[in-house]
């Protein structure tokens, strides 16, 4: 009898993981919050609902409701709040297609100036706090992650974030005078924690890195394993160490600044990204084939 009924909630909780759960709000796109928007989403008005889900990697972070010019999407604030695992496990499991994440970050390239946004297109990952991979427990049946990161960035959704932060600079005002747009760069994931010595950032230069920061490498990766195309914004708030000057309240001018400007850019390239349609995207073929496997659909 107890093995029958083990083998029994075994099912349901298999049938749990692979049906859409019973959320207050359902959405096809997740913006993820870092310090490029800090609490300015939080504060925007266009949140409403939250909740939080059970997942295999255990409870998400609290999962925000939001909706912008009829678009609905999912918020989740600051990587996930420590919880950047769950994040992910919670977003294949709402079946999200779409995100858009970002953060500030440490200038290497020279030309990478303080305020300059860079919609980044690669990554190398340095990360060794976080599981390399998101657990094989959270997977629906017959989805077998193998992925690719050429590109490691969804180039539709980075088409639309340079288009809407080229835009918004144009316009020219106080908030965004001076600051440049590059629309390529590559990131270099550090561990949390610290700040890198001069002599880790003189290695990361000499390994092509242009900027450095410590959770969004993470996101690109976690965000492809879990079939979601992904694309950030980031900020650069100081130059990183050993290249240039820089005091707290250097880091502390970049909030009030820029948050706002990355909040409108990212508000503003939701109805683009929900126009997307079926066009093929770089994760359509990031999975095996069940034909390639044992296991049989």
């Amino acid at each position: 009898m107890k093995i029958l009924l083990g083998l029994l909630l075994g099912c349901l909780s298999v049938t749990a993981w692979a049906a859409t759960p019973a959320v207050p709000c359902k959405a096809d796109i997740a913006v993820i919050g870092g310090t490029f928007i800090n609490d300015a989403m939080l504060k925007s008005g266009k949140l409403k609902e939250s909740f939080t889900l059970e997942t295999p990697a255990g409870t998400s972070p609290t999962i925000y409701c939001g909706n912008y010019k009829n678009v609905p999407f999912y918020y989740i604030n600051m990587h996930g709040d420590g919880k950047i695992v769950e994040t992910w496990a919670a977003l294949y499991q709402l079946r999200v297609k779409d995100a858009i994440g970002g953060a500030t970050a440490g200038g290497i390239n020279p030309a990478m100036k303080l305020h300059d946004l860079v919609v980044a297109d690669d990554v190398i990952d340095f990360n060794i706090d976080r599981p390399l991979a998101l657990p094989d427990a959270i997977y629906r049946k017959g989805d077998h992650p193998v992925p690719r990161y050429t590109p490691a960035m969804d180039p539709i959704l980075r088409d639309i974030l340079i288009d809407e932060t080229q835009k918004r600079l144009n316009r020219g005002d106080a908030p965004v005078a001076g600051i440049n747009l590059h629309k390529s760069g590559v990131i270099m994931q550090t561990r949390g924690g610290r700040f890198e010595t001069a002599a880790e950032v003189r290695m990361l230069a000499k390994m092509g890195g242009d900027l450095v920061t410590m959770s969004v490498g993470s996101e690109v990766i976690y965000a492809r394993m879990a079939g979601i195309n992904y694309a950030s914004l980031i900020a650069i708030s100081n130059p990183a160490e050993g290249l240039g000057n820089w005091t707290w309240d250097t880091i502390r001018e970049v909030y009030p600044r820029l948050n706002p400007v990355c909040l409108e850019i990212v508000l503003e390239s939701l109805p683009k990204i929900a126009a997307i349609g079926n066009k093929p995207r770089v994760g359509d073929s990031l999975r095996i084939h069940p034909e390639m496997t044992s296991e049989k659909k």
